[in-house]
């Protein structure tokens, strides 16, 4: 058994799941947020990173988790249990699409599989995290429209060549791209993610962009030190 993924108020055990932790994941969790924060719903959770970082964030609020795959749904039920947030954390394990609730979300958070017509590895659990077989992007906007609150916030991480795409299928089902951040490795390269925010009704789009590493590897920009500062334990 390997040891947790060790961060500053929690710790993940992802030794069966496919999908590790991965910036991806701990960026998006330290930067979705809502008007209000009382409802959460992490669509997609894996081992529950999301979700944690949404119930260390938003002290107070009730976080809800979807996870398909049983294995990672397992440790993230785990992982949720010996959390100092249990009791506002619930794991559901189940399809997105199969999920309902009596009550709307102000935020709906998931880095969700976004491979299309790629090459599969021949690992089910992995293929099933990273490809977009099971989920596809109108699958996952429709219900994230349909569990959200008139006023609430849809985000997501996505790559980058993907983002207008997703945007665009996202308008055509209700949803507005008000706030966009172009994730890129380096300065001097092109954005390889987009975390995008969507909402019920329109207003002039924001965009920002955050360099991760700056003047060698693992030489981390401040901004990305500020961003996820109260999660990792060595920033």
């Amino acid at each position: 058994m390997s040891e947790p993924f060790r961060f500053k108020e929690f710790n993940i055990v992802q030794d069966k799941a496919a999908m590790k932790v991965g910036t991806d994941g701990v960026l998006l969790g330290s930067w979705a947020s809502a008007t209000e924060c009382h409802r959460i719903l992490d669509i997609g959770t894996g081992t529950g990173l999301i979700a944690l970082m949404s119930a260390q964030r938003f002290l107070g609020a009730t976080v809800e988790a979807v996870e398909i795959d049983s294995t990672a749904a397992s440790e993230a039920k785990e992982n949720f249990e010996k959390s100092p947030w249990s009791d506002r954390l619930t794991l559901h394990h189940c399809r997105i699409q199969d999920f309902s609730s009596e009550e709307y979300f102000d935020l709906i958070i998931s880095n969700p599989p976004f491979f299309e017509n790629s090459k599969h590895s021949g690992d089910s659990a992995k293929d099933l995290a990273r490809h977009t077989d099971q989920l596809a992007f109108t699958e996952l906007i429709f219900a994230a429209n349909n569990l959200m609150k008139e006023k609430g916030t849809f985000s997501v991480i996505i790559p980058a060549k993907q983002s207008e795409k997703f945007a665009r299928l996202s308008q055509a089902q209700g949803l507005f791209c008000n706030k966009i951040c172009w994730v890129k490795p380096t300065e001097s390269k092109e954005p390889i993610r987009a975390m995008m925010n969507f909402n019920k009704f329109k207003t002039n789009r924001e965009e920002e962009e955050l360099v991760i590493e700056e003047n060698g590897r693992h030489n981390y920009s401040s901004d990305y030190i500020r961003l996820t500062g109260d999660f990792y334990l060595n920033f």
